[in-house]
């Protein structure tokens, strides 16, 4: 019995080891007298996504009800693109074409992250209690192992705080509709301290016959193809944005989005199709700066105080979620990262060993009485 808790303890505390102790780049606002538009220069095709489901993995065992190549059957039928498979730990491409993707994470608290265009999969985590250095580490260790990392479900069991999205770097997307929810505060959170990153939809599906979960979410991808090369590049620069449904209907499509248009700091949004119920167009700390009703345009032009807008159209049967308008300087986004303390990374991993070697100590001695 007290081996057994020994190898626990081991157990327990060998992935802590390797903790890191980071420092964080202040939260800032997105500045400069010049604006990016991830809709300039729009290409005329674009690719329904999804970029988060699940098939039959790891013996079943993580609950995948169909196989890989059936799951991407349905969504094709579905009149997707893009059916992308993220399967835990686990890269899987049931067609030549797939882009591969994983979904990274085995901790009781829900932390996971797609990675988008992986080229292998990354093992480490941190199975129980995760500090914000922790969620830092484990997204730089996966953002070497993809072309995009893409913060999934942040707020299932509170995964992500405020305070976290507000540091954490190392990752260019975060879902915002997950299935049938959409929470999109972190997105705020993060815009809101100078962080650049864009908003994805995603069923995560497991079993495509679910309807709740079938056709839920979806990203509409401007992109001249569905290579990886072109997918990624899109989903890099924020040339996309995600869509909700609202109701039982998946191939409803009674509103959908005519033209985004940015001109001289004026952003205009132009639907055909029925009426929209309202355009919402949302600034810093997730602020409502305007919202227009009855109308089928709407627009919104940037105050000095402005440090970025992004705008949300609500539909009859879809919510339309849009990437954000930027300040820059014209010359590169900014790309804060969180860089490793050293000398208190080594301390705090010392100071780890030794406790577990006291709490070894503790155990055999408590044997040998």
């Amino acid at each position: 019995m007290k081996r057994a808790l020994l190898t626990l303890v081991a157990l327990v505390l060998l992935p802590y080891a390797r903790s890191a102790v980071y420092r964080f780049p202040p939260p800032t606002t997105f500045a400069g007298n010049q604006f990016y538009n991830p809709y300039a220069d729009l290409k005329p095709d674009w690719q329904r996504a999804n970029f988060h489901a699940h098939g039959r993995a790891w013996s079943g065992m993580t609950s995948g009800a169909q196989t890989n190549e059936d799951v991407v059957k349905e969504y094709h039928a579905l009149g997707y693109a893009v059916a992308g498979i993220s399967n835990y730990q686990h890269i899987s491409r049931p067609e030549p074409t797939s882009i591969p993707i994983y979904e990274h994470g085995y901790n009781l608290g829900k932390r996971h992250q797609l990675a988008i265009g992986a080229r292998r999969v990354e093992w480490f985590d941190f199975p129980f209690l995760q500090s914000t250095h922790h969620q830092q580490l484990v997204l730089d260790l996966v953002g070497k192992t993809a072309e995009l990392v893409a913060i999934a479900h942040p707020s299932i069991r509170t995964a992500y705080s405020a305070a976290d999205l507000k540091q954490l770097t190392g990752y260019q997307l975060l879902e915002v509709v997950n299935g049938p929810f959409a929470d999109d505060w972190p997105w705020d959170m993060a815009l809101s301290s100078g962080h650049p990153v864009w908003g994805l939809a995603n069923d995560d599906s497991h079993d495509v016959t679910e309807v709740r979960r079938r056709a839920m979410a979806w990203n509409m991808v401007n992109a001249s193809t569905t290579s990886e090369a072109d997918i990624i590049a899109a989903l890099r620069g924020g040339h996309f944005y995600a869509v909700m449904r609202l109701d039982e209907k998946p191939a409803a499509d009674l509103t959908s989005i005519a033209a985004i248009e940015f001109k001289d700091g004026t952003l205009t949004l132009r639907c055909t199709g029925a009426l929209p119920d309202a355009f919402e167009f949302f600034g810093q700390d997730g602020i409502i700066k305007k919202t227009v009703r009855d109308s089928l345009t709407a627009s919104y032009t940037f105050r000095e105080s402005d440090s970025y807008v992004r705008a949300l159209i609500w539909t009859p049967r879809h919510a339309f979620y849009l990437n954000p308008i930027l300040r820059w300087d014209g010359a590169r986004l900014p790309a804060p990262a969180a860089r490793i303390d050293q000398l208190a990374t080594w301390l705090l991993r010392l100071s780890l060993v030794a406790v577990g070697a006291l709490a070894a100590v503790a155990i055999l001695r408590k044997k040998q009485k």
